[in-house]
């Protein structure tokens, strides 16, 4: 039996439908138990509202340092003392980090802290935070990236991006790229057809917000109900997740789409996952501002469910993946390109009865995946 204990130290719950956490939700199931004792701590810090004061921030702060003090005394008590711990952190938010490198340095030397990191967040170019916030996260990620005794990243470019962010940390370098997969266990047995014989389902699964919604794709239905009312009633588009800040009800009512959009709200990870086999094509929405370092979790969702993928998106690393893959089908963000792909999905669709399914590259394979996490963490230095 192992003596090995892998904290894991996320900012979700296990049950949490994130991709973050279903990603660790399947690499727990499929790690050896003969490798490692697996402990999965949810770890959320107090929150400082963006809006509040400096002075607030500064309290806030200090509020925070204490909190992550006690909870890594509190993990610290409850590991054995004799044995070996190999904690991993995963950001964002940093939260997890900053629990993690606590822990760290009351650890001693039979313990290690690994930080996953699958997003760039808090940086110029992303936005996602006000200038004092933005600065203050990289600032406190710039102090405790330190105390990381090795690093995995999502994608080779966020690889690439946090080497150049961090150049006097050759750890980054010499971090392992391990990406998004799926687990085919979770999708049953194979695909349903349609229910209704004739119609093309189009599946889109994820939240709408900012350029991410379904805007274009929305004017494109519109016209090609005046162009093609009968390519037009063959279709469905399902849409499933929160709207976000985007009027989904009151577009579907301005461009005439009852019927044709179906909207089915927020599911858990194990409904949608059924769905994602039934359709005949799914769809995937980037935003128009594009990211260049990171490929959506739910295309590799679409890729365990073996069916086609349509992504409207210009960003080049998705396009390079579904091209370089055999994916399915891409547009710009471009009414144009739109319904030239949408008239190419109808007619395929028209012609072949149901669109033929994608292979699925053993690469991103859960159990490939897991076999390369576990080289990774059975090579580390605690002990």
């Amino acid at each position: 039996m192992t003596d090995t204990k892998l904290l894991l130290l996320l900012a979700f719950t296990e049950d949490d439908t994130k991709m973050a956490s279903v990603r660790w939700s399947r690499f727990k199931r499929h790690l050896s138990r003969d490798a490692f004792s697996l402990e999965w701590v949810p770890v959320r810090l107090p929150y400082c509202d963006e809006s509040s004061g400096i002075l607030a921030k500064g309290i806030q702060e200090f509020k925070v340092l204490r909190h992550a003090r006690g909870l890594a005394r509190q993990l610290k008590q409850a590991t054995d003392p004799n044995g070996r711990t190999t904690i991993l952190a995963s950001i964002p938010t940093l939260d997890p980090l900053y629990v993690g490198a606590m822990f760290r340095r009351l650890g001693g030397p039979n313990t290690e802290l690994v930080l996953e990191v699958r997003d760039v967040y808090a940086r110029p170019e992303l936005c996602e935070y006000r200038s004092v916030r933005r600065h203050l996260e990289i600032f406190k990620e710039a102090i405790l990236i330190r105390h990381a005794d090795r690093f995995i990243f999502l994608t080779d470019e966020i690889k690439r991006r946090y080497g150049a962010y961090y150049p006097h940390l050759p750890a980054i370098r010499d971090g392992e790229v391990i990406t998004n997969g799926y687990d085919p266990q979770e999708y049953g047995s194979a695909a349903a057809t349609n229910g209704q014989p004739g119609l093309l389902d189009i599946g889109y699964f994820g939240s709408f917000y900012t350029s991410r919604n379904p805007e274009l794709l929305f004017q494109t239905l519109s016209l090609l109900r005046h162009d093609d009312g009968q390519g037009f009633g063959l279709l469905r588009i399902h849409l499933w997740g929160a709207p976000g800040d985007y009027p989904l009800e009151a577009k579907i009512a301005e461009y005439g789409l009852h019927g044709t959009v179906v909207y089915h709200g927020v599911a858990s990870h194990d409904q949608v996952i059924r769905e994602y086999a039934s359709t005949g094509v799914n769809l995937i929405i980037t935003h128009k501002t594009g990211s260049s370092y990171a490929l959506p979790g739910k295309l590799f969702e679409y890729i365990g469910a073996g069916r086609p993928i349509w992504a409207i998106t210009d960003d080049q690393i998705l396009r390079d993946f579904i091209t370089r893959h055999d994916l399915g089908y891409l547009s710009s963000h471009d009414a144009g390109s739109i319904r030239q792909t949408l008239d190419t999905i109808l007619h395929t669709h028209a012609s072949r009865g149901r669109l033929p399914g994608v292979n699925r590259p053993a690469d991103f394979e859960i159990g490939t995946l897991t076999r390369r996490l576990e080289k990774f963490l059975m090579n580390g230095s605690a002990g």
